[in-house]
């Protein structure tokens, strides 16, 4: 796995969304490396890490990478985990399998739960614009206005330019982890402190907050939930510097509190 390193002091570790890369934190690196060691990653077949075979399972995917982290962070330093999304998932089931070395886990609109039939999302596909450019930038747009971002004004050229080099170089398929149903068994055994962001408008027919975000409150007891105000799923780049509060204040607290 590539890894994205920045500043000094205890070791956090920052989990991408699926079709992303580290650059989903790319408003959070800096503001996390004042007072932290910043590992973000690129998951395998994201970004620059090595690819894996396509028919790679969701669990065989997850096994994968226990063996890679432990390769990258050996020993039993502490470690606090963030993951968006996809990478929420994958947080989650690392914090279970490392136990107490794992002393927070901070989830924002993770993936995970088990799979089910909501709405259909409205995206449209890449395949669509071939080998025109434009195109493939004006989908870019649309799914992320669809699925990441809630406001026009947030999709940003920098915005286009993430989801196009990440969509380019994603070779797995995320849905085989995000919707693998091990999210909430694997809260339902942490003991670290966890903390759940949620984007005030990541609500919609096909991610209902209410049902999703009461699933993990049943799964981790008393939830130490805050919604995002004026940010969608993507809330760690539309409302960076809310998201950047909570995330200092959480990994700065040895109670987790």
């Amino acid at each position: 796995m590539a890894v994205h390193r920045r500043g000094r002091g205890p070791d956090v570790v920052l989990f991408h969304g699926g079709m992303g890369s580290w650059k989903h934190w790319i408003r959070n690196v800096e503001a996390l490396a004042t007072r932290f060691s910043v590992h973000a990653l690129d998951h395998p077949s994201y970004g620059e890490s090595a690819p894996v075979p396509r028919e790679t399972t969701g669990p065989a995917y997850l096994e994968l990478v226990h063996a890679l982290f432990l390769e990258l962070f050996p020993g039993d330093a502490p470690l606090r985990f963030a993951g968006f999304s996809f990478g929420g998932a994958i947080a989650a089931n690392l914090a279970r399998r490392l136990g107490p070395r794992v002393t927070h886990l901070c989830l924002i609109s993770p993936g995970g739960f088990p799979a089910r039939r909501f709405g259909e999302r409205p995206t449209r596909s890449y395949r669509e614009a071939g080998d025109n450019a434009q195109r493939f930038r004006e989908i870019c747009r649309h799914n992320l206005l669809v699925n990441m971002l809630s406001d026009p004004a947030s999709v940003s050229e920098e915005a286009v330019d993430i989801q196009a080099e990440c969509v380019r170089r994603a070779r797995f398929d995320s849905r085989k982890v995000s919707g693998g149903g091990t999210l909430l068994a694997d809260l339902a055994e942490l003991t670290c402190r966890i903390r759940l962001l949620w984007g005030e408008r990541d609500d919609s027919p096909f991610r209902p907050a209410s049902l999703l975000i009461a699933e993990i409150q049943a799964a981790v007891g008393t939830l130490d939930l805050h919604r995002i105000p004026q940010a969608g799923h993507w809330s760690a780049y539309e409302n960076a510097p809310e998201v950047n509060r909570r995330l200092l204040e959480f990994f700065a607290d040895p109670t987790g509190l």
